[in-house]
């Protein structure tokens, strides 16, 4: 009996739940999001959160400082935010079996460094949110413990870490800074679908994605050295975006669901860090392009440029994903108006603009503008004498801003003897409906 207790033993498999589990949880590294779970139950996800290297190649390097010039050209400073991982903010809490998934501080830490080093060196302001969340006290959360965005204390941090290189920048010198108070406001629970995601592998209720809320008002307007106490009060957990005066420095976020939940309030701190009204066009589920797209593409940036320009993107969402042709918009889009008209002509819903040959180089760019927002979709046709036809299809998903103006660098594309250009709208086409070519921005120039 005893031996056959022995070898029974021997055969069962592990336990469902796993022992040393916090939660009571097990095998969450067959997770779709394959996670690890660390000290005082701290999730990490594998694939971005132990991922020793986040690649930012040169030539995406290159494009962002094409677009940090062409932006500054026209009046804006950009500045790019690489929001580092779990595993390189907070390590702290990291189990002993990370270093089986290859994982080590010093190598990932590094890796951040240089991006943001290079960034810098190349002209594109880029603060270091890594070394300010590393800074946090030991046993404080930069991250959720079950999710992968940063907590109030992380936001806080990066925050000021952006506001003090914004304050620090060349342009902040005809900046004339507002006072912006936080004040500690009632828990809120939020959403998480990586906490739902691993639930369903652990036995134990997981923590909720739950922190203090934050709010960020501006301070009472001076009135004859005084403060106005007749002034009507700012909407309770949230700024006043179309309240910025013209006179003063405008700054716009976009970016991720880092910067669009609420439960964080980093547009708040950064609003305090930086003295500037904050005007938030972050989009969760956007990618790293969704937000940066639908604002530079947007009638609001056309009309009203801001002073600063804040780019939030996790390190690990690539911008090299989708290939050059969506930075080259961005570009475009944030150099000098594109208003160089053509002779255009509509039949059949297909707006047609003709060329002499030779007439289009392949520096030329063009703005397809439908005149009004709504459409998603611009399928543009290039068509030469000899009767080369390509044709090129310019998309906004779902979650996008549909705009309705989509920019074409025609490089790719060129031939010595296009004679004309067609798009075709997922719109009717309107009476403003038009073609026009872009400057070439000085910003190509290296």
């Amino acid at each position: 009996m005893i031996r056959a207790a022995i070898l029974l033993a021997i055969l069962s498999p592990a336990p469902l739940w796993a022992q040393d589990s916090q939660f009571g949880c097990a095998r969450t590294d067959f997770a779709p999001s394959a996670s690890i779970e660390g000290r005082d139950g701290v999730f990490y996800r594998v694939q971005a959160d132990l991922r020793l290297q986040h690649p930012m190649d040169d030539i995406v390097v290159g494009q962002l400082a094409q677009l940090t010039r062409a932006l500054a050209e026209q009046g804006t400073t950009l500045v790019f935010v690489n929001v580092p991982t779990k595993g390189q903010a907070m390590p702290q809490f990291l189990p002993p079996e990370a270093s089986a998934y290859g994982y080590d501080a010093a190598t990932m830490q590094a890796n951040y460094a240089d991006v943001t080093d290079r960034l810098n060196a190349a002209g594109v302001p880029a603060p270091d949110l890594m070394t300010a969340m590393l800074g946090a006290d030991p046993d404080e959360k930069v991250f959720f413990q079950a999710d992968f965005h940063w907590t109030p204390t992380g936001a806080r941090l990066a925050a000021q870490a952006i506001g003090e290189l914004i304050r620090a920048h060349p342009a902040y010198a005809d900046v004339t800074p507002l006072t912006f108070t936080s004040t500690e406001g009632p828990a809120e629970t939020a959403f998480s679908g990586l906490r739902r995601e691993l639930q369903t592998y652990c036995k134990e209720t997981l923590p909720p994605v739950q922190a203090t809320t934050w709010t960020t008002t501006q301070a009472a307007t001076p009135v004859d050295g005084a403060a106005d106490i007749f002034a009507e009060p700012e909407t309770e957990g949230t700024l006043d975006i179309f309240g910025t005066d013209e006179t003063e420095a405008s700054l716009v976020l976009v970016g991720t669901s880092f910067s669009d939940s609420t439960i964080n309030n980093f547009a708040g701190f950064l609003s305090e860090y930086s003295g500037i009204e904050v005007v938030n066009y972050a989009i969760t589920g956007g990618n790293q392009f969704g937000s940066m797209t639908s604002y530079l593409t947007s009638r609001d940036f056309a009309r009203d440029r801001p002073t600063f320009l804040v780019w939030e993107n996790p390190i690990y969402n690539s911008l090299a994903q989708y290939g050059p042709l969506t930075m080259d918009e961005l570009i475009l889009a944030a150099g000098p108006p594109c208003d160089i008209a053509t002779e255009t002509t509509a039949e059949d819903n297909i707006l047609s603009a003709r060329f002499e040959p030779g007439r289009l180089t392949p520096d030329d760019a063009f703005l397809f503008d439908h005149g009004s927002d709504g459409a998603r979709t611009a399928t543009v046709m290039l068509q030469s004498a000899s009767g080369i036809t390509r044709s090129v299809r310019i998309e906004r998903g779902d979650r996008l801003r549909a705009t309705g103006r989509f920019f074409l660098k025609l490089a790719p594309y060129w031939q010595p003897d296009l004679v004309r250009v067609d798009v075709r709208f997922d719109r009717p086409l309107g009476e403003s409906s038009a073609i026009t070519l872009c400057p070439t921005p000085k910003g190509d120039d290296s």
